[in-house]
């Protein structure tokens, strides 16, 4: 009589951990709002690395919270991109990587929340501006007409140089702010 219960009983226990899993598993298709814990800086960053943050409101499953606001999360830097030598913007992507979910960090597929920076076009035109006037007047002061022309060149040339040496503002996440995401 033992014996059936021997088999019975372990396939019983398996079902029910697979019910218990099922239950903790954070649904497809819901929006996810956390919130950093750290700043997040593109200049001492890296793809891959990753940052605490905190549920900022419960996920509920069936009615029942799975995980309560304030949970511990992680965010992961999952791409960066420089701005170009004259153009272009910085831009950090990040994604919801986990989430502690009955006291275990579990591993989530999210969208990814892009922060972009400012542009480098209109500084590099205020600098080329800037450079072409100078050296403009300063051409004129020395060789008239023909020397404002070449320095206005000249000024241009190093002004967008000077530009091209710089790298675009840097990207800034603050503590406490709060990022949105779709998990997938």
């Amino acid at each position: 009589m033992l014996r059936p219960f021997r088999l019975v009983f372990p396939v019983f226990l398996l079902g029910a951990l697979a019910a218990a899993a099922a239950e903790t598993t954070i649904p497809k298709d819901i929006q996810v709002a956390v919130r950093t814990l750290d700043a997040i800086h593109s200049k001492d960053s890296a793809v891959g690395q990753n940052y605490p943050c905190t549920l900022e409101a419960p996920i509920q499953v069936n009615g029942k919270a799975i995980a309560p606001k304030g949970a511990d999360c992680i965010l992961r830097i999952a791409e960066m991109k420089q701005a170009g030598k004259l153009t272009g913007n910085n831009e950090l992507q990040l994604i919801l990587a986990e989430i502690r979910v009955d006291g275990e960090l579990v591993p989530v597929n999210s969208s990814r929340a892009e922060i972009k920076g400012k542009g480098k076009g209109k500084g590099t035109g205020w600098r080329a501006g800037l450079g072409a006037a100078a050296c403009a007047g300063l051409g004129a002061a020395i060789g008239g007409a023909r020397g404002a022309a070449i320095g206005a060149g000249a000024g241009a040339g190093a002004g967008a140089a000077s530009s091209a040496l710089t790298s675009g503002p840097e990207i800034r996440v603050a503590p406490e702010t709060v990022l949105t995401f779709q998990i997938q």
